[in-house]
């Protein structure tokens, strides 16, 4: 019996961390394959929406005449609908990035599930929609085995990316070295005290879209991209 109640405790670990994460790194290479199979640039945005960043990178957007994927944080929707609103509106792709930010490896599974409910709730109600199957972005890039299943039973992409502009990194880099690639990339558009970065995040978006234009990559959404859909 103690033999038997040994295994499952195993089993059980292996399952709960270690089968999300190599997950995820599957995602992430068939991402990689996709992208040099059909070179894009996907733009997608995390932790919104912002009261003014956001609207920014919507004007932004709008002026090269592309489309990008929001992955909303619940929290943030609340007193922010009519941004959320204007998002859909102009064209780009809604995603859920859960309500609370929380990080799956940390928190009980009953929870992590809990979190990607209310997420989901807030931009239904702010679209006045229901039953909506939205593309989802793990907080922190990380999933527990119950949140894992709980998603992939109900049929919602999981998303990862690729690029990671560095907008959230201790020491970010101001002078927009990034240089474009086919590439599914990481940005956020939360509201910062610092200018510095909201500036960086702004300057580094335009010059991604300007140099995809200069060569001809297309600049599709993360359902778009996935689909093999769109300009």
């Amino acid at each position: 019996m103690k033999i038997i109640i040994l295994i499952s405790v195993v089993v059980l670990i292996f399952l709960y961390l270690p089968v999300p994460w190599i997950y995820s790194k599957i995602l992430v290479m068939s991402l990689r394959r996709k992208l040099a199979q059909k070179p894009s640039l996907v733009l997608t945005f995390d932790d919104g929406p912002g009261d003014t960043l956001t609207l920014s990178i919507l004007d932004i957007l709008k002026k090269h005449n592309a489309k990008a994927t929001f992955f909303l944080l619940g929290k943030n929707i609340e007193g922010r609908e009519e941004v959320v609103k204007q998002i859909a509106e102009q064209g780009h792709e809604i995603g859920t990035h859960g309500f609370d930010h929380l990080n799956y490896w940390r928190v009980n599974p009953l929870k992590s599930i809990s979190d990607i409910n209310k997420g989901i709730q807030e931009i239904n109600k702010a679209l006045d929609k229901k039953n909506k199957t939205y593309p989802f972005r793990p907080p922190f890039g990380k999933l527990n085995f119950i949140s894992l299943l709980n998603l992939c039973l109900r049929k919602f992409p999981i998303i990862y990316w690729t690029c990671d502009i560095g907008d959230t990194h201790k020491n970010i880099q101001t002078n927009n070295k990034i240089e474009i690639s086919s590439s599914v990339v990481l940005a956020h558009d939360y509201e910062r005290k610092n200018q510095n970065t909201a500036r960086m995040v702004l300057g580094t978006i335009d010059k991604l879209l300007r140099e995809a234009k200069q060569k001809d990559l297309p600049v599709l959404t993360v359902s778009q991209f996935i689909r093999g859909s769109g300009s």
